[in-house]
């Protein structure tokens, strides 16, 4: 059967599917993979998606690319009838009760920039108030909630009042039948949000739909859905190549309880998928209604000002007022009075985006990362394989399962109740129906019995690069985790090529291995300098040393030396041979002087005594140019070898009646003398009127 497949990779996945096991040619799939900003107007330490309707089981992907990592994920069975599955993104409090570090990756900060493009919000490196998370799931889910996380005091973090106001796709593919196209029907519900007492309708907000269907057989990856334009072509990258096909559209949604479609859902017409290897990609904007209050019904609590006027007006391109010069609305009281909408501003604050592609397969796959556990508290059952075809051959290549826990082959799901505290990395390989294989590496931590849990971060600074690795860190591509108190800590760090490990800060210190005992929540700093390569090469025949900065060439030729190092070389002779100057990223034949910011070189010239170097005079005009020593006499001899090292000085005697007006070349000036050093092949230039 065909399944939906949300065209993004495994490497950071974010994938829903249709409900499995179903032979109908229609599937139903979702997709949460969304930025939000934090608009709490408080710090926050953590994030919540309510799932209602499919179980735990159900989860296949989540994103875990942010400030808090990857999710824990329970199941609520108090209806058995309408289970909820609430996905939690979490920052937790040391042993003294505080939170990690004001700034770092266990909290979101109050924002400190102006509302993003969605891209802005996956870098983890940085704190700005903003954040980027994604669940995929079977299933069709009845409602989906959002909230940020608080401090609610006694360790625990509590729900923020007002959930965030960003809804979750849904896409109906129709498979091909004879003589017919594929085709997929997206929509986007109405932010699911309060209504207030006695109100029809709950919060308005916008949502500003680019849609891009394509027809051509590029992937459209997840860095693309979210990202501008990194290989600068001109185009979004969610474009695809092809700008034809993107059409924009403005939609208001608002709940209400009489289910008023015109507003409750933004339903798009079917889009035509050929035999159903075309792909569509979307991005929904979220923005709150900012149109004056006198603008919502008094009885309803409905948003009048219901469509944006968009502009095509090159000197204000983000005109967002709305439409209607005369818009009724009805007061508490039932009165009715006219709104002016055209002047009102509709669109406000941009409150995040959900990224979304559709393509008719849905390959094999593993999930990223897995929650951790606790030894005898049963494990939330989660499917590890998603996609491909079933039954899975499933073996563990490396490693093993913490004991209690099993895969089962039939449905991909991980289960059980884990009996034994540990760390166990394992490498899982699986094979489907289809004979397509894939393989992922996981590292699974079972809290002891009793143990309290503490966190552990590296970070890695300085000018250079390399890996920290160690108790499941793999710094690289995982910078923390959590341990469990007095476990024993040993990490060591490797630098990367043309780096060198300067040392450890925090529990550790010098260069050796950092090993320490987790008594408390800890991060870890290594640093790694940039080291370029300092290389002098001698030339010319003669002998001599070049020393400085650990040179001595002599017998040291090359070293690698600090970024930014200042260089500092001297140039010495030996006896009877001459210096004559550096070449390459110094000149002259002073000292050396440059700074370490890229590879450097530079050449020494020494010269045997017996070494001669020509001298050539040009004369322009009337007048002669004599040379002590003896050898030049131009007007009859104009060239002469000198010896390494002479100082020639030369003299311009201009004709009778007749000016010198100036040396060129190698002297310079108006003086009727001139000195050259002979280090190399000269000529000079002397023109008389």
């Amino acid at each position: 059967m065909k399944r939906i497949h949300y065209l993004l990779p495994l490497a950071i996945a974010v994938m829903a599917f249709g409900s499995s096991g179903a032979s109908a040619t229609t599937v139903i799939g979702d997709l949460n993979n969304f930025d939000t900003l934090n608009d709490t107007g408080q710090r926050c330490y953590g994030f919540e998606i309510e799932i209602d309707d499919i179980h735990s089981t159900d989860i296949t992907y989540t994103f875990d690319w942010n400030h808090y990592g990857a999710p824990k994920i329970r199941e609520d069975n108090t209806d058995p009838a309408h289970p909820k599955v609430f996905v939690r993104y979490e920052s937790t409090k040391d042993t003294n009760g505080n939170w990690g570090a004001n700034g770092s990756f266990t909290n979101t900060a109050i924002p400190t920039i102006s509302p993003p493009a969605g891209h802005t919000c996956t870098d983890p490196t940085v704190n700005e108030g903003c954040e980027h998370f994604g669940v995929g799931y079977y299933g069709v889910p009845t409602t989906i909630k959002y909230n940020w996380l608080v401090d609610g005091g006694a360790g625990n973090l509590a729900s923020f009042g007002s959930p965030v106001s960003v809804a979750a796709p849904t896409f109906v593919y129709t498979a091909p039948a004879a003589g017919q196209p594929a085709n997929v029907v997206a929509a986007i519900p109405a932010p699911a949000v309060p209504i207030p007492a006695g109100k029809q309708y709950g919060e308005p907000s916008w949502v500003k739909v680019i849609k891009t269907t394509t027809h051509n057989a590029n992937n459209v990856v997840l860095q693309d859905l979210i990202s501008d334009d990194k290989d600068n072509d001109g185009l979004a990258d969610w474009q695809n190549t092809e700008p034809d096909q993107v059409e924009t559209e403005w939609k208001l949604l608002q709940t209400n309880s009489a289910g008023n479609a015109a507003k409750d859902e933004l339903q798009g017409g079917a889009d035509d998928m050929g035999d159903g290897s075309e792909n569509v990609t979307r991005r929904y904007e979220f923005y709150r209604y900012a149109a004056a209050p006198n603008t919502l019904d008094g009885e309803k609590g409905e948003a009048m000002c219901s469509e944006v006027n968009p502009t095509t007006d090159p000197n204000d391109p983000n005109y967002l007022h709305g439409v209607g010069s005369a818009v009724a609305v009805t007061d508490p009281n039932g009165d009715t009075y006219y709104v002016d909408c055209a002047s009102q501003v509709v669109v406000g604050n941009y409150i995040g985006a959900q990224m979304a592609g559709f393509d008719a397969e849905a390959g094999l796959g593993l999930v990223d990362h897995l929650q951790d556990g606790e030894s005898g508290t049963p494990y939330t059952p989660r499917t590890v394989v998603v996609g491909g075809n079933s039954p899975y051959t499933i073996n563990i290549a490396h490693g093993s399962l913490p004991p209690g826990l099993s895969i089962n082959p039939a449905d991909g799901v991980l289960s059980g109740t884990p009996t034994a505290g540990g760390d166990y990395p394992f490498t899982l390989a699986v094979t489907d129906a289809n004979n397509t294989s894939v393989s992922q590496a996981y590292s699974l931590h079972i809290l002891g019995a009793g143990a309290v849990q503490l966190g552990l971060a590296v970070q890695k600074v300085g000018s250079g690069s390399g890996t920290v690795a160690g108790n499941n860190i793999d710094c690289g591509s995982t910078c923390s985790l959590f341990l469990d108190s007095g476990t024993s800590v040993a990490l060591s760090a490797t630098p990367a090529a043309g780096s060198i490990f300067s040392g450890w800060s925090g529990p550790c210190t010098g260069t050796g291995a950092c090993s320490f005992t987790l008594t408390a929540s800890s991060t870890v700093s290594a640093t790694f300098t940039q080291q370029w390569l300092l290389s002098v090469i001698k030339a010319g025949g003669g002998s001599g040393t070049v020393t400085g900065n650990g040179i001595d060439c002599g017998a040291t030729c090359s070293i690698l030396l600090d970024a930014n190092t200042a260089v500092s070389l001297t140039a010495t002779p030996t006896s009877g041979s001459v210096f004559t100057g550096w070449i390459g990223d110094c000149s002259g034949i002073g000292t050396c002087d440059t700074t370490m910011t890229a590879l450097r070189s530079v050449s020494a010239t020494f010269v045997p005594p017996t070494q001669q170097y020509p001298l050539s005079v040009t004369r322009t005009g009337s007048g002669t140019v004599t040379s002590s020593p003896k050898g030049i006499n131009c007007g009859k001899q104009c060239s002469k070898s000198f010896t390494v090292g002479t100082s020639v000085t030369l003299t311009a005697k201009p004709a009778k009646k007749h000016a010198f007006l100036g040396w060129t070349r190698a002297c310079t000036g108006v003086s009727p003398s001139c000195t050259v050093p002979m280090l190399s092949d000269q000529s000079v230039g002397a023109t008389f009127n």
